[in-house]
């Protein structure tokens, strides 16, 4: 009789000691920095306007590192500005905000999109006003071609036009640098 409740002692305790080794286990591997489906949110302000930059998510492996992302809007006031992709993840996301004054007065807002790349057709620029509307870009500078399932970024013939374009736009309005802020896709806010 006392073997068996000896032998009922260490079965309980084998299974409460492996219970616990589960439970810790677990709690390791849900403490890990790899995270999927969250958004994050910047927000900035130009002129007394409220400018939002929403980012989705999908993946992100390291707490350093940007994440994946397949969507990213930005509302400027209340107006919605769409910078999505049909792909799996966008091609250039949004890595800084800055905030500008012409000599009038008057206030723009300037976005900085970025693939994290070294080279002139790897980032581009949006400028608006402060109610929304696009006064210049040069996205145009290069162009994204998407074949079977990979994307390669390469210049567009008229590269030095469209950049010269878009410095024209922006001497012509005199612009001076108020304030800027990353876009910092690697902090998860729910």
């Amino acid at each position: 009789m006392l073997d068996i409740a000896y032998r009922l002692k260490k079965f309980k305790n084998f299974w409460v000691i492996s219970i616990f080794i589960l439970i810790v286990l677990q709690g390791q591997s849900w403490g890990e920095n790899i995270k999927q489906n969250y958004t994050v949110q910047t927000d900035f302000s130009c002129g007394g306007v409220d400018v939002k930059v929403i980012t989705h998510c999908i993946y992100k492996e390291k707490p350093y590192l940007p994440c994946l992302s397949d969507s990213q809007y930005i509302i400027i006031r209340s107006k919605k500005i769409v910078s999505s992709s049909t792909l799996l993840k966008l091609d250039h996301s949004i890595s800084e905000i800055t905030c500008y004054k012409s000599k009038n007065n008057k206030w723009f807002i300037e976005l900085y999109y970025s693939n994290l790349g070294n080279c002139s057709a790897c980032e581009y620029y949006e400028l608006y006003d402060i109610n929304g509307n696009l006064v210049a870009t040069d996205r145009k500078k290069f162009r994204v071609i998407y074949k079977h399932g990979s994307t390669k970024v390469i210049e567009s013939k008229n590269f030095n036009e469209v950049v010269k374009k878009y410095r024209e736009i922006f001497s012509k309005l005199k612009l001076e640098k108020v304030s800027s802020k990353d876009v910092n896709l690697s902090t998860e806010s729910r």
